[in-house]
């Protein structure tokens, strides 16, 4: 067990450097500060600050909350500038393709080192929510992804 949080720290800290550098791009692009890619960004702050602590010492459970609160924040960014856009037809299906990957992200985590969120409490109720993700219906349209709307604020 020790070896599987072990990898999920490290596999979370990789994420989290990939979807900061994301964030990164999207603050960028957009040109004003948006109250999701702030907050997504200090969640990945905190992450890695976390996870730079003696590995021993991280707790799974944090991170993947952190990480997934994150991704939650980062995609409902971009899932709004997607409406706002009216779904661009040359852009909108590859958008929203990277955004069920982005999504998808936790949940492959947690199969790969077999982990069920029910059992080992990786996830707070907020987050819970919306687990499995590869239970969303979102290929029933293009709005149904935004139907999920933002988690409530702290």
């Amino acid at each position: 067990m020790a070896a599987a949080f072990c990898n999920v720290v490290r596999r979370v800290e990789e994420l989290g450097d990939l979807a900061q550098a994301h964030i990164q791009q999207l603050s960028e692009a957009a040109g004003e500060d948006d109250h999701f890619l702030i907050r997504a960004s200090a969640a990945l702050e905190k992450l890695k600050l976390l996870c730079g602590e003696e590995k021993e010492c991280s707790n799974p459970s944090n991170l993947l909350e952190l990480y997934t609160q994150a991704i939650l924040d980062m995609t409902y960014f971009e899932e709004n500038k997607l409406v706002d856009e009216d779904f661009p037809e040359d852009s909108s299906s590859q958008k929203v393709k990277e955004l069920i990957s982005f999504l998808s992200e936790p949940e492959i985590l947690v199969k790969e080192n077999n982990m069920h969120p029910k059992h080992c409490n990786l996830l707070g109720d907020e987050l819970l929510e919306w687990w499995p993700l590869s239970h969303f219906p979102l290929w029933l349209s293009q709005t149904s992804l935004l139907s999920l709307g933002p988690l409530p604020l702290p």
